[in-house]
């Protein structure tokens, strides 16, 4: 039996990828031995790949198959935890507010856990539009002034779909809900192809670090991001590292040294970005759930309602969409949440007009942890899901799937549901144990700054609102308080203060 280490740096030694081969291991003396016995956890991911591959006969222990990895991104541990910490660094946007973890929680099956309402299309809060977003960052404008937003102000923008998750996303050639991130990775600063395919995870990783409701300023561009970066001290402002990551950290090295570590010199672009986060992002395999050691032989790895649940879904519609091992097609699908011109969804990208409302499949993988479920983030259990899934969906669907409506009996519905919710969660993710492990994000803890007091009334009859979330930590010449509502005639201004 492979022992399986859970947490902490003791994961870069033993079963990660390894636990997928059965019946033998690498020949004694191998390159394949040697990169599993070298520490590297990225190591034991490739060759885990190379002996499945290679030897036809071999299975894998859990259903998952080799994480891919495109050739013109080959991994390395350096490019790993180099990865790891952009993905946890708030720095990495323009006001130090987010980061790629903040809208995709481990613990919350690598999506977003806070629930925020946007008031959608029509622009009211409680209308049958509204969605349930991620927050994102105050609007402001090239020089980094606030700048007030037509529907939210000054407060955090919100992003028109929920946030999907990341943990799965290397076995997709499309990301994002529209899969507008495609295979076919183009260096968004020379406009060079640097990966011909599969570099699906690096077309995604770019998007949100320019994106002014996500991570950015207005017209911030990768210059920009490289200089910060250049100057910042790496997770300055998180706590609780990682084991991996204070290992790394113990001889204090900057960005450039980090980036040198892992492709030979210290030059930061949005391409070096995306690979090194994109090669994070693939060890992130969640092999370990109860159908994983269902599947593997273990009949007790389920209880008898998740096995009758199984049962179920094997031979309901679910199963056409949400194909096991990884529990979807990765297609795009029309299932009718709303009418579809609210959203065209991947008619968006590919300007096909019978695609319009429809988006990924996702994966059940991890579900049971997630906060909402659909682009729309309308639904939040699974008991919402089947009376919606029976009925005809919303009006203004002409193209919706033929393949729904898709019930499930009452009264199956119950283990389906503890099937999906439970068998298919990874004691690993849910429990943010290693390498699904992470540090505390500055947005998580107490609020600083912190807001003293309220304003009062003025003549005009408005109350002045300070606005100020930015870190106040040493070395941000951002740092800024705003001042929202100060006149009847200036709707909101800010000013920055290096610290």
């Amino acid at each position: 039996m492979i022992t399986r280490p859970r947490a902490g740096i003791e994961g870069f030694r033993g079963g990660f990828l390894d636990s997928l081969l059965v019946g033998r291991r690498p020949p004694s003396g191998s390159k394949e031995e040697r990169l599993m016995q070298s520490g590297s956890l990225l190591c034991r991911v490739i060759a885990g790949a190379v002996v499945v591959a290679g030897a036809g006969h071999l299975s894998l222990a859990q259903g998952l198959p080799p994480v891919p990895f495109p050739p013109e991104n080959p991994p390395s541990e350096a490019k790993r935890i180099l990865g790891k910490m952009l993905f946890f660094d708030e720095q990495l946007s323009t006001d130090s507010t987010t980061a790629c973890a903040t809208c995709h929680i481990h613990g919350s099956g690598g999506a977003d856990p806070r629930l925020a309402v946007n008031p959608g299309p029509d622009g009211v809060l409680g209308s049958p539009d509204d969605l349930f977003t991620s927050p994102g960052v105050i609007s402001a404008d090239a020089a980094q002034d606030y700048e007030p937003d037509p529907v939210f102000g000054l407060d955090p923008q919100l992003t028109p779909r929920a946030a999907n998750t990341v943990i799965m996303a290397m076995y997709a050639d499309e990301i994002f809900w529209d899969g507008r991130a495609s295979s076919q990775f183009v260096d968004p600063q020379t406009g060079a192809v640097v990966i011909a395919s599969g570099g699906a995870l690096e077309s995604q990783a770019v998007g949100p670090v320019l994106s002014d409701v996500e991570m950015a300023h207005a017209d911030r561009d990768w210059d920009q991001v490289a200089e910060k970066l250049r100057t910042a001290v790496p997770m300055a402002l998180a706590s609780d590292l990682t084991a991996d990551m204070t290992a790394r950290l113990a001889d204090q090295p900057g960005y450039p040294e980090l980036f040198a570590d892992a492709f030979g010199d210290g030059q930061i672009t949005a391409a070096r970005i995306a690979m090194a986060i994109a090669t994070y992002e693939r060890t992130l395999v969640p092999d370990q759930t109860p159908w994983d050691a269902f599947i593997a032989g273990d009949q007790n790895a389920m209880t008898p309602q998740q096995q009758q649940g199984w049962q179920v879904f094997q031979v309901s519609k679910c199963s056409i969409c949400h194909v096991p091992p990884l529990f979807t097609d990765n297609l795009f699908i029309n299932i009718g949440l709303r009418p579809n011109n609210e959203d065209i969804g991947r008619e968006g990208v590919t300007g096909n007009q019978a695609d319009r409302g429809r988006f990924k499949t996702a994966t059940l993988r991890n579900a049971g942890l997630k906060r909402t479920l659909m682009h729309t983030g309308q639904f939040q259990n699974m008991n919402q899901i089947f009376p919606f899934y029976a009925g005809p969906g919303a009006p203004g669907n002409p193209n919706r799937a033929p393949v729904l409506p898709a019930p499930v009996p009452p009264q199956q519905q119950a283990a389906v549901a503890d099937f999906i919710t439970n068998a298919l969660v990874d004691p690993r993710v849910a429990n943010e144990q290693f390498p699904f492990d992470r540090p505390t994000l500055h947005s998580e803890g107490a609020p600083n700054p912190v807001l003293l007091t309220g304003g009062v009334a003025g003549s005009g009859g408005l109350t002045p609102r300070m606005v100020a979330n930015v870190p106040p930590n040493v070395g941000n010449e951002w740092f800024k308080i705003g001042l929202d509502r100060p006149t009847t005639a200036s709707p909101g201004t800010s000013g920055r203060c290096p610290c």
